[in-house]
């Protein structure tokens, strides 16, 4: 059956036959399913439970219809969103950008302010703190869900950096929230992808003013370590050329200019999460109501933290406890790729030669003040502390 073309007020249908996709793959792309075109479909079949957001390009959304009966929020079962809705995908749908916002239009205006995002570097305790989240059940929570790195990757791509100015995109972002967050009665709790979804930090806001963000950080040499542990060590060493190549277009100049010699990996990873934290620090020159918080300060003040974040994200001080139940277990265990299993006994290091490039390279160019041997960052803004 040929695949007719969707009008603006329809979305195209495919039966999905097979399962292509590898087991890890960063983005999740219609092409990694075998599908056959089963015809058309009125928008409304987009207000289903059970149709989801899936990714996005820059002309096309594309959902899925996951199986009855399959939680795909459900972070404790499934840690990361787009592994379970890509296993449990039954049906694929794609609508263009202007049918999608055609379909918004009917519903109630929003303006985000049932939504929490957690920016984060990767590697910081991003997936605990969703976790942590997901215990207290009063949030539906979304753990890197291929849409939001799908944004960011087309605005990277760019000839220049997203801006504030860049107001041409506020439209798809809004929408691509919103289908990610369809429930005017639910709150959300999104944590990305981390690394590349850096330019979202100037839009967000303009997007959606009633967004509530906060930053998710680290110690500078072991994000690197626990990077540098989850990566077999052949990959690690060669992965660089393609992860700056998916950096928003002045991280790439800037990384041409500071690198040595072909580029170290470690010190790429360096430049990487240095790079979010400048990104950060940059959109909170003239705001304060993006606070950050450490996995350090996690660890040495658990209830504190926990009360505080959980405040912040209008969760009550009743659910502390219940959210501190995640801290028991690894909260990446039942993920395929993620898990502790990959980095068990596995040795890394990070130099001293690498800090000492980093402390430089993170005062000169990014303006930020590293201490310590494990490279905290000392001036980093609006920062959650136990005081």
């Amino acid at each position: 059956m040929a695949s007719e073309k969707p009008t603006s007020d329809s979305i195209q249908a495919f039966e999905i036959l097979k399962d292509i996709k590898p087991k890890f793959a960063m983005i999740n792309e219609k092409d990694f399913f075998e599908h056959k075109f089963t015809g058309l479909k009125d928008l409304p079949y987009l207000d289903r439970e059970d149709v989801t957001l899936y990714c996005l390009t820059e002309e096309e959304f594309i959902f899925v219809r996951t199986t009855p009966g399959v939680n795909i929020f459900d972070t404790e079962e499934y840690p990361f969103v787009y592994n379970i809705q890509h296993k449990s995908a039954e049906e694929m749908l794609i609508a263009s950008h202007e049918a999608v916002y055609q379909y918004l239009k009917t519903k109630p205006e929003r303006d985000g302010s049932n939504i929490a995002y957690l920016h984060n570097p990767g590697r910081c305790g991003s997936t605990l703190v969703a976790n942590m989240v997901s215990k207290t059940k009063q949030c539906e929570v979304q753990s890197e869900p291929t849409p939001v790195l799908n944004l960011s990757l087309i605005f990277n791509k760019k000839d220049q950096p997203v801006t504030r100015e860049s107001r041409e995109y506020l439209d798809l972002i809004k929408a691509t929230f919103l289908l990610l967050c369809p429930d005017v009665n639910k709150k959300y709790f999104i944590k990305p992808w981390g690394i590349e979804t850096m330019s979202l930090f100037p839009l967000l806001h303009q997007a959606l003013p009633g967004i509530k963000e906060m930053l998710m950080c680290r110690d500078v040499r072991p994000t690197v370590l626990s990077f540098k542990k989850l990566i077999p060590e052949q990959i690690y060493k060669s992965i660089i050329p393609m992860k700056m190549s998916i950096q928003p277009p002045n991280y790439r100049d800037l990384w041409e200019k500071v690198k040595r010699g072909e580029g170290d990996p470690d010190e790429a990873f360096c430049f990487f999460i240095l790079s979010t934290y400048h990104a950060y620090m940059e959109e909170t020159r003239d705001r304060d109501d993006i606070k950050s918080y450490s996995y350090e300060s996690l660890i040495e003040h658990k209830e504190l933290f926990t009360k505080s974040f959980l405040k912040e994200i209008g969760v009550e001080e009743e659910y502390v406890q219940a959210a501190m139940s995640a801290l028991e277990v690894d909260s990446q265990a039942k993920s395929s790729s993620h898990n502790q299993k990959r980095t068990a006994g596995v040795k890394a290091s990070v130099s001293d030669e690498t800090m000492e490039w980093a402390v430089k390279l993170a005062k000169e160019e990014f303006g930020i003040e590293l201490e310590g041997e494990k490279g905290r960052v000392h001036n980093m803004p609006h920062q959650w502390n136990k005081v």
